[in-house]
């Protein structure tokens, strides 16, 4: 599995489809269709995402996410949670996961793995 992390509009999707060929109808949008497809798009908004029943349904996907943790600290106690969730499944994702990116204004920042991706 490869979890790719940034902010909104950074470029993120493109990355990954450049990257591998997939077009858009390869990529989900739902905890569903994950477990068939390549790619996850969009993970920030399953923060009680079962990421086992996930990553054993389709041990390679690459998982996108957007950062959610930077910022103002919301006032609101369940945005706050739902941050907190998000975060926290990212922090498992990032543990399993063979290689992490980060991409910044369109530019990859490898966190954990080694060597060119594809």
């Amino acid at each position: 599995m490869t979890l790719i992390i940034g902010g909104a509009g950074q470029g993120k999707l493109d990355y990954v489809l450049s990257k591998t060929g997939y077009g858009p109808d390869q990529v989900a949008r739902t905890p569903e269709e994950a477990e068939t497809r390549p790619v996850f798009a969009g993970l920030e908004n399953w923060p009680e995402l079962d990421e086992n029943k996930l990553l054993s349904a389709n041990p390679g996907i690459i998982l996108i996410c957007d950062e959610v943790g930077c910022g103002v600290v919301p006032a609101d106690p369940a945005r706050r949670a739902r941050r907190e969730a998000v975060g926290r499944l990212c922090c498992r994702l990032a543990a399993r996961a063979a290689r992490v990116e980060r991409i910044f204004c369109g530019l990859p920042m490898v966190l954990k793995g080694e060597g060119p991706w594809n």
